[in-house]
């Protein structure tokens, strides 16, 4: 078995430090090292690899994916999240770093050396009690790395690494107090005059006291020293900034460093460094020139430089970079500042080369409305172009990406999407080309891939989220796709934390992009044959029903909201997918007496089956609804004491499998002398825990039950009866997830099998080979055999809550999405 990761789905966790770019002026050469920025996801970091080229001048997006994951295998909390992340790559020894801090207080460093894999590192500190990671930032010096640690109860760590050394020891920690809490620290390596002179470190950091604090690590002491707090801003400081260190006219070094605050205010110091001689007589303190500081080995003086006006709500984050040469133009701006705001805008500062010049803002960019920005940054260029990235207050990054000159022009780009709350179900359109995920962050988000003939299992199709159908004010607890080949568009049933079923069909524009995704498809009929049907929807404000609407969609190759993509195909982007490209409501199904909690759908197309939370015998009852005019079918189908947690129909729509928290499952079988109805034919209490999923064998032969009792068992019907066939196959954690593969795989051991995938609650998800090897006076012989599992670099961080196959059949190779509490849609190419 071959399995590779073809796309994750993720949103980012909504923390100013939770997303950390990279900015590069001139890409180095593609390797394994060259990461354009991480970003925190739950308890996982997500790295991102821009495929941008600095000659390429096309007009079309660049793509920007999550390249790897990873995570560590220290036990978490639902609560437990990653607060901040700082990312170092280093071109010339092609190495690369993360550090990265959660909400428990534990700090994580994952390094990587040239064509090495990832070591995980915990670094370990002597506090009593564990606050959480404020913030994080790694400073480099000739003969070590400083890792540098803010906590939220005001403490500051440092953490020293030799060259060439593994070993990660605490060096010192500063107590500045509660009133003093950091929110950002930023980190300068300050070189000394002569070769024997080691290299310093200067320390800036800001937090709830609206202070900038300087601070030092002498070269060769491991003491943090505080040198001098700068005063000005009238609201916490959100982010600092150094610029890259110059010369001045005297030899000293000369830095810039930005800070950002809730006042809406930018400061811009101006901080000069020499090294410290007999002759420094003057006091630290106020001077002419600024503030003057005494270090171990340097003096410092800082001055105020410039106060940035511009944004009209809180400054969240601020970050250096050069804009692009023109040598044409003798006043061209090099340095840049780069500014986020939750006004929801992004400002770039420029100014000219004349010193004395004033700062500008020669750019901003944004939407109107929006959930504010948290953090921004600048991606590798292509041709020269600026390429921005942002974080919202809801955890999308959203990208803006300049067109090709003469053009200013800043238009929305292709960026990654995806949950930020637990992915609760996840459905595939009865073609297999597209597939729906719901999740506890309110939202159904529509996933597609682009195929081309030079796709393989090494090389999968790239995925994009492509329409967001729901965006609720309810968790979404469920959803399942109509089954069946319908004349209609497709369509979806959600369930939430409300009482009714929502019916959504897909817009035609939805299927015409599915379309122009896969050209080489020849399931779908003419395009203009098909009857034109509703295009869009909107969501009319305080309302929880997407209104349908007559009205032409936009042509998505003009309209700003679109990204190209190829010369063919132009995505959904920012406001665009989050507002536009909702699925418009079709049907209300009510009846249910509390939040609904699973639906499915019959093969055929005819049936919805759907259960609701209960505590109570007389609300487990499983309902059944006719797609036909969306009645109920017949009367609720009683049998369980509590919550039904999953809902499966055999492939054949004969029977009608359910499981649920008291323990047992509930089998029905449409009775063919009672106009089709289902009947309770068999009732068991099969697991000693909650039962969590249930799948069927594709020829309705065989069903297996996953449990939290760490098992799974196999039932099979002989002799008119079902009853368990092999011994239940245990783990180290509950199972949480399993699901068949819908066809038999061929001429496995010279007969056909069937390929179960089994998820766990670690996150891990295992193969196995199911196998009818005989019949024997009263039951079947199966064998049940282990034939992999997923890499653990590859596998979710957190439960496996849904396992779902693509029903399109391609030749041994096989799709499989899975769903995960730790908010990730992962798919996997599989060739087994």
């Amino acid at each position: 078995m071959e399995a590779t990761l073809a796309h994750v789905a993720v949103g980012c966790n909504a923390a100013t430090n939770a997303l950390c770019v990279r900015p590069i002026t001139h890409p180095p050469t593609s390797g394994s090292f060259n990461y354009c920025g991480a970003f925190a996801a739950k308890n996982v970091v997500c790295l991102l690899r821009s495929g941008a080229s600095s000659v390429d001048s096309s007009p079309r997006s660049a793509p920007l994916a999550v390249a790897q994951t990873l995570k560590h295998q220290d036990a978490t909390s639902d609560a437990s999240r990653l607060t901040s992340v700082s990312l170092q790559c280093d071109a010339q020894s092609q190495s690369a770093r993360v550090l990265a801090g959660d909400s428990d207080g534990r700090v994580f460093l994952w390094s990587k050396a040239a064509a090495g894999t990832w070591q995980l590192q915990k670094l370990t500190h002597d506090a009593q009690q564990l606050p959480a990671v404020a913030a994080v930032a790694t400073a480099e010096t000739q003969r070590r790395r400083l890792h540098f640690v803010a906590f939220s109860d005001g403490t500051l760590a440092v953490f020293g690494q030799s060259k060439g050394s593994e070993e990660v020891t605490l060096l010192s920690r500063l107590e500045l107090g509660v009133q003093s809490i950091m929110e950002t620290v930023e980190a300068l390596v300050v070189k000394g005059e002569g070769e024997e002179k080691e290299e310093s470190v200067l320390l800036a950091a800001g937090g709830v006291d609206a202070k900038v604090r300087l601070l030092e690590v002498a070269g060769g002491s491991d003491q943090l020293t505080e040198l001098l707090a700068l005063e000005g801003h009238r609201g916490w400081i959100r982010s600092l900034a150094f610029t890259q260190q110059e010369t001045g006219d005297a030899g000293d070094a000369v830095a810039m460093l930005a800070s950002a605050s809730q006042d809406q205010r930018i400061r811009v110091w101006k901080v000069t460094a020499r090294s410290r001689g007999s002759d420094d007589a003057c006091p630290p303190g106020e001077v002419k020139d600024g503030f003057l500081a005494h270090g171990e080995h340097m003096t410092y003086t800082v001055s105020f430089d410039a106060l940035l006006v511009g944004h009209e709500d809180w400054v969240t984050s601020v970050q250096w970079t050069q804009l692009p040469r023109d040598d044409e133009r003798e006043d061209s701006c090099e340095s840049a500042l780069l500014s986020s705001s939750m006004d929801n805008t992004l400002i770039v500062w420029t100014k000219s080369a004349d010193t004395r010049s004033s700062w500008t803002p020669s750019l901003r960019v944004g939407e109107v409305g929006g959930n504010g920005l948290l953090s921004a940054g600048v991606l590798p260029a292509r041709g020269g172009r600026l390429n921005l990235v942002s974080l919202n207050f809801g955890g999308q990054l959203e990208r803006w990406e300049q067109q090709p000159a003469p053009s200013t022009l800043f238009l929305p780009a292709i960026s990654v999407n995806g949950h930020c709350a637990e992915v609760t179900d996840l459905s595939w359109s009865p073609r297999g080309d597209y597939f729906v995920s719901v999740s506890l962050d309110q939202t159904a988000r529509v996933l597609a891939p682009s195929k081309t003939a030079k796709n393989t299992l090494q090389q999968p199709p790239e995925w994009y989220e492509i329409s967001r159908a729901q965006v609720h004010g309810y968790d979404i607890n469920c959803g399942c796709f109509v089954l069946g080949n319908r004349a209609s568009n497709d369509q979806f049933v959600s369930g939430a934390d409300e009482k009714i079923l929502r019916v959504f069909e897909a817009p035609d524009e939805v299927k015409q992009l599915v379309r122009q995704l896969n050209p080489s498809d020849k399931n779908d009929e003419n395009p203009e044959k098909q009857a034109r049907t509703v295009q869009h929807a909107y969501l009319p404000e305080l309302s929880l029903t997407n209104k349908s609407t007559a009205a032409e969609a936009p042509d998505s190759n003009s309209e700003n909201g679109y990204a190209e993509l190829t010369s063919s195909v132009s995505l959904p982007v920012g406001d665009t997918l989050g507002r536009k490209t909702l699925w418009p409501e079709q049907r209300k199904l009510y009846g249910h007496g509390n939040e609904l909690l699973c639906v499915t759908s019959s093969h055929a197309g005819d049936l919805i089956a759907s259960a609701c939370k209960s505590r109570e015998e007389r609300y487990a009852a499983v309902r059944l609804w006719n797609t036909a005019d969306w009645s109920e079918a017949q009367i609720p189908l009683e049998g369980h004491k509590s919550s039904v947690v999953q809902l499966s129909f055999s492939p054949s729509d004969q029977y009608l499998l359910s499981v649920s928290r008291d323990r047992q499952f509930c089998l029905y079988e449409r009775q063919l002398n009672s106009d089709g109805k289902f009947a309770l034919v068999k009732s068991v209490k099969a697991h000693r825990r909650i039962i969590w999923s249930c799948s069927w064998s594709p020829d309705s032969s065989l069903f297996v039950l996953g449990s939290r009792d760490q098992s799974f068992s196999l039932w099979c019907r002989t002799l008119e009866k079902w009853d368990r066939v092999c011994d239940s196959v245990v783990f180290d954690a509950a199972v949480t997830a399993v699901a068949f593969l819908p066809s038999v795989l061929p001429n496995y051991e010279d007969s056909g099998a069937y390929v179960l995938a089994v998820g766990l609650e670690t996150g891990a998800i295992e193969l196995f080979t199911v196998s009818v090897v005989g019949e024997d006076a009263s039951c079947a012989v199966v064998t049940c055999s282990r034939i992999g599992e997923l890499a653990w670099e590859i596998a979710p961080s957190a439960a496996v809550l849904r396992l779902a196959w693509c029903p399109a059949k391609n030749e041994g190779e096989y799709v499989l999405a899975a769903a995960s509490s730790d908010s990730s849609v992962r798919v996997y190419n599989l060739n087994i």
